[in-house]
């Protein structure tokens, strides 16, 4: 299984960094630097405010789907239609809830319409997350890494277009607009594929069958909405509470768009994991290993790739942004070490969502949600945007260490497995680099290089990384 994980893990990993990639740093990156900082920055408080709410129309339905599927592959056919019945009425109660809540929030003509756009969005991705749920749950990883850069692949297309042959002429409902449409084309297009898993793809009503689906998505419903919530809130709490909050939440995006570039390789790893920990589970195999593994490999390869940015945000926001100062560089200090945590969130959390252990991993959430918001209350009117990113460090920090604490004590495993000296060793080393490298006048491409290269060095020799162990699950079995 180890084995498995590995190689459809770098399969997923290659397309993602290469097509997403070019998406956030030759497109998105662009779009922001094109489009008023007001307009961008709007959009993106939106878009947070829609996966806040994405939770209705999903309502758990994707993780539960692709756990239920990775122990009973045969129920595909038989519950299909009613997932498609039930999607559909989520779907609408979604669209319901977001605009009156945008209506209490103060949303008004074009704002309203752009929250509209951005609803259409996050409905499309949740479907498309739905129907990818299907293809990881019988196993089929190589195909859904293919579809995890379709939505990506066509907005290449589509806005690269515009930026080369009119970049004057786009606008923010250009951008939106697109977005819409690739997720359309992909969850079409995914349908296509799974037709011939299928006995019918029209949907189903029938209640009993809604509340079976409901009792098993719910506790995953729960986690998703808290997860998001201590993630995206504060987009929106930037530009709702803040002056200038449209402004300040675009300097905001443009640090997240780098977390979000980082996370491209947790997010994967964790989406591979869900369902090889449940089969496991399932077969009562042993997931130690697997724990192991991607713990290393995750928390190292963060660490690698966090603190180096970390010393050096302010020259890379200047390089990336032509609206770049002082506080875009603060911001991406806070968010680039977050991803530290969150990669060791999603070990962890993959492993007790597949452990059947969904329940308790809710309480930690809650506590999540309740410290993010109290900290952004408190921080917001004294740091800006600044003191948002702060609130996200403190906040993944805090779950991070509580569900790895609680993960060994509720599932037995030893404090020793996974060789958190060496971790800590990793970080001890690249964070002294760092300080080191502060009083030397090279450039500063170089400085992080170095760090970069001594942390893999590390991270290689301790086999926190370990190549031959990745040689051997590259080139054995089928």
């Amino acid at each position: 299984m180890v084995r498995q994980f590995f190689r459809v893990a770098v399969l997923q990993l290659s397309l993602n960094l290469i097509v997403k990639g070019v998406y956030l740093f030759g497109i998105d990156r662009v779009v922001q630097n094109v489009l008023p900082e007001e307009d961008y920055g709007l959009y993106f408080a939106l878009l947070g405010f829609g996966m806040l709410l994405q939770v209705i129309a999903d309502f758990g339905l994707q993780l539960y789907n692709s756990r239920m599927l990775s122990g009973h592959r045969q129920l595909l056919a038989k519950y299909f239609p009613y997932f498609v019945g039930l999607k559909i009425i989520l779907g609408l109660l979604f669209f319901g809830a977001l605009l009156l809540l945008g209506l209490v929030l103060g949303y008004r003509e074009e704002a309203l319409l752009l929250l509209i756009i951005a609803g259409g969005v996050q409905l499309m991705n949740s479907l498309v997350l739905y129907l990818r749920s299907n293809l990881s749950g019988l196993g089929r990883f190589r195909l859904d890494g293919w579809f995890s850069i379709a939505d990506k692949s066509i907005m290449i297309v589509g806005v690269g277009g515009m930026l080369l042959l009119a970049p004057g002429q786009l606008t923010i409902w250009h951008f939106a607009g697109w977005q819409l449409f690739s997720w359309a084309i992909t969850a079409g297009a995914l349908l296509i594929v799974l037709r011939g898993k299928l006995t019918g793809i029209w949907p189903k009503f029938h209640w009993a069958t809604f509340r079976v689906l409901l009792r098993g998505g719910a506790p995953y419903a729960l986690a998703v909405f808290l997860a998001t919530a201590y993630t995206r809130a504060d987009a929106v709490m930037i530009e709702r509470l803040l002056v200038e909050g449209a402004e300040a939440a675009a300097h905001y995006a443009a640090g997240y768009r780098l977390l979000d570039a980082m996370n491209m390789f947790g997010w994967l790893l964790a989406g591979l994991l869900l369902p090889m920990y449940a089969r496991m589970y399932v077969r009562q195999e042993d997931w130690k290993p697997l724990l192991r593994f991607s713990t290393r490999l995750l928390v190292s390869t963060a660490l690698i790739i966090a603190v180096p940015l970390a010393f050096y945000a302010a020259p890379v926001v200047e390089l990336l942004y032509d609206f770049a100062e002082a506080r875009t560089g603060h911001i991406l200090v806070f968010l680039s070490l977050s991803f530290v945590a969150q990669c060791l969130n999603y070990a962890y959390g993959a492993l007790l969502s597949g452990t059947a252990l969904i329940g308790r991993m809710n309480r930690i959430f809650a506590l999540g949600i309740a410290f993010n918001v109290v900290g952004n209350l408190l921080l917001l009117p004294h740091y800006g945007a600044t003191g948002a990113a702060m609130a996200t460090l403190a906040t993944q920090g805090l779950i991070a260490l509580t569900q790895a604490v609680l993960a060994h004590r509720w599932l037995d495993v030893a404090a020793g497995l996974v060789g958190w000296p060496k971790i800590l060793l990793l970080a001890l080393i690249l964070g002294t680099c760092g300080l080191a490298l502060m009083y030397l006048d090279w450039p500063w491409l170089l400085e992080a290089t170095m760090m970069g290269i001594l942390g893999l060095a590390f991270a290689l020799q301790t086999r926190l990384i370990d190549l031959e162990g990745t040689r051997k699950l590259m080139g054995e079995g089928p």
